[in-house]
């Protein structure tokens, strides 16, 4: 079964403590989110390709808001619409009901 996230010419998988020396993380770390972090499992074994470390890197990357500025421009936004002042505010005409004589 093809995975959709691998690019691995030939896949290597590394152990909980291989991919954390890979990560530069503890092995705590991958073992209290594995629910969450991309992996493969054989039984109760777990497994980690090149491919997964790099989505777990890019899941747990910050960039701060002036970096992320820097890198991705606001993208010129268009001339905003006009609030009419409170002087040109009209009520409007009520409706006319027909009168019973």
């Amino acid at each position: 079964m093809r995975r959709a996230h691998c690019r691995c010419e030939a896949v290597r998988n590394y152990s909980y403590a291989q991919a954390a020396e890979k990560l530069g993380c503890k092995v705590r770390f991958l073992r209290d989110r594995i629910s969450r972090l991309p992996h493969q499992r054989m039984g109760e074994s777990v497994a980690f390709c090149d491919c997964e470390l790099d989505l777990i890197r890019a899941m747990h990357t910050v960039v701060p808001a002036s970096v992320e500025a820097l890198v991705n421009p606001p993208a010129p936004s268009a001339a905003p619409t006009a609030v009419p002042s409170l002087h040109s505010i009209r009520p409007s005409k009520g409706r006319k009901t027909a009168r019973v004589s």
